[in-house]
C-alpha cells in the first residue's frame, strides 16, 4: 500500500494534479487568514500562507494522531510523514494581489483589469517532513497573457460561475482556457501547483516513500 502525502488544502485541483502523476493524496485542509499584510510582496505573501497552511495541518495531525507526550519524539515511525501546503495568487503591476473574487461583480472587475494584459501567477508551496521536523519553501511564477475580452465574452464567462473560487477569477484548466492567449512558465503552476518544482523538492528532501516513480 502506497504512503500518502498529506495535502494541507481543500483544493480539488491540487489534489487532482498530484493524483494524475501517481501520488496517493490525503486532504487535511487548513483554515488560515489569507489577508495580505500591509506592504507585503507577492512572493512573501504566497510563501507565508503556504507555510502557515502546512504548519497548521502538521499541528492538527500531531494533536489528532499522536499523544502529546510522544510528539516530541521525531524518531517515531509515523504513518503520515510528508505534508504539502500551497497558495496561489494572481499579481498585477505594482504588486496588486488578486485573490478569489467576493462575488460575480468582483470577478467581472478582475477580468476587466486582466483583459488584454500580462499578469503573474505565483504559487508558494511548503513541504514538511514530520519525521525530521524540517521544511522546504519555494515560490514559482508564471507569466500569463489574457486575450482582450469583449463585453459579451466577459459576461458569459462570469455567468458560467467557474471563476468564483479561483484567484484572479478564472480557471485555465476549464472553460477559462479560451480566454488565455499565452503563458510563459509552468502550466500546472497556473492551475495551482507547480509539479516539476514540487517533485524536485521532494527528491531533495528524501521523500522516496511517496514518490510514485
Amino acid at each position: 500500500m502506497s504512503v500518502p502525502i498529506v495535502l494541507a488544502s481543500a483544493s480539488p485541483r491540487r489534489k487532482e494534479l498530484l493524483e494524475r502523476i501517481g501520488f496517493t493524496v490525503k486532504s487535511v485542509p487548513a483554515d488560515v487568514d489569507e489577508s495580505p499584510m500591509e506592504g507585503e510582496t507577492a512572493d512573501n505573501y504566497v510563501k507565508r500562507l503556504a507555510r502557515a497552511k502546512t504548519l497548521a495541518t502538521v499541528e492538527r495531525l500531531k494533536q489528532t494522531l499522536y499523544p502529546k507526550e510522544r510528539v516530541v519524539n521525531s524518531q517515531l515511525d509515523q504513518p503520515l510523514r510528508w505534508v504539502l501546503g500551497a497558495d496561489t495568487a494572481v499579481v498585477m503591476e505594482d504588486n496588486n494581489i488578486l485573490g478569489k473574487p467576493k462575488d460575480p461583480d468582483d470577478e467581472g472587475l478582475m477580468l476587466e483589469a486582466l483583459s488584454g494584459r500580462v499578469h503573474t501567477v505565483m504559487t508558494g508551496f511548503c513541504l514538511y517532513d514530520m519525521h525530521k521536523n524540517k521544511e522546504g519553501l519555494q515560490a514559482v511564477t508564471t507569466l500569463v497573457r489574457m486575450k482582450r475580452l469583449t463585453p459579451n465574452e466577459l459576461d458569459r464567462y462570469v455567468a458560467s460561475g467557474e471563476g468564483l473560487d479561483k484567484a484572479g477569477g478564472y480557471a485555465i484548466q476549464g472553460v477559462g482556457a479560451y480566454i488565455v492567449d499565452s503563458i510563459n512558465g509552468s502550466y500546472t503552476n497556473v492551475v495551482g501547483l507547480p509539479l516539476a518544482q514540487v517533485v524536485e523538492m521532494m527528491q531533495e528532501m528524501g521523500a522516496e516513500d511517496i514518490l510514485p516513480f
